[in-house]
């Protein structure tokens, strides 16, 4: 299992680089803008460097299992890493060639999963572990809804549902702090985890500042909202 984990891990950090290294397909940022269909319900650019430290970390998961495969801590968490890791390599390499699908939305809910049932699995005072999980977790209960819509936007065309395109951004930011905040007020999530959705509310809001925008401010709302039902459950895991 540290093999297969460790080779996962590699991959994940590595396959980004494809298009620009070994020429094929196309950039993943590059493929999620060919369709032109406005999508506001988008984080601003700078907000997907989040997969930068996950991806670090997750070589540091690797290093550290394969240094210590019997660790009760680490030994756990090894199939929802390979999972994840996997999933999230055939995420980018569908991306990449292929585009949007039906394949690579599984991809992606296929990798929430495995990150949500590893990070339940965590052990008391594994920092590293935690942090992989938490930001992962966190960021992708953003992007699988983010997937759905845009998803079923290329499928619609520029007005689906004939909503214009800031209302049909609701569907995606409304489902997904929902579902944070459920995931939140449930203590199923870390700091991490409500960190890196935050990032992602901050990178919506970042790119809708343009004059009077909703989408904007319920960016902004729901990043409140967020912050408080996280600080409101560290509060009740505190109380004796």
């Amino acid at each position: 299992m540290k093999t297969l984990v460790a080779a996962l891990a590699f991959a994940q950090f590595v396959v980004p680089f494809g298009p620009r290294l070994l020429g094929w397909g196309q950039d993943i940022g590059r493929r999620a803008s060919e369709n032109g269909l406005p999508s506001p319900e988008t984080p601003a650019g700078y907000a997907f460097s989040i997969w930068f430290p996950i991806f670090v970390l997750g070589i540091v998961y690797a290093i550290r299992l394969w240094r210590a495969p019997a660790d009760t801590r680490l030994a756990p968490l090894a199939p929802f890493a390979a999972a994840m890791f996997a999933a999230g390599t055939a995420w980018m390499l569908w991306t990449q060639l292929v585009g949007s699908s039906v394949v690579q939305l599984a991809t992606i809910y296929a990798m929430y999963a495995a990150t949500m049932l590893g990070a339940a699995r965590v052990a008391s005072g594994d920092r590293p572990s935690a942090a992989l999980f938490g930001l992962q977790g966190g960021w992708l209960t953003a992007a699988i809804c983010l997937n759905t819509t845009s998803y079923l936007r290329e499928l619609a065309g520029a007005t689906p549902f004939g909503l214009a395109p800031e209302t049909y951004a609701l569907f995606t930011l409304v489902p997904a702090t929902l579902l944070a905040l459920a995931t939140i007020l449930a203590r199923r999530a870390n700091a991490w985890f409500a960190g890196a959705f935050a990032w992602a509310l901050i990178g919506v809001a970042a790119a809708n500042l343009a004059g009077e925008n909703d989408l904007r401010d319920l960016a902004l709302g729901a990043l409140l909202a967020v912050l408080a039902a996280h600080f409101a459950a560290r509060g009740k895991e505190r109380t004796p």
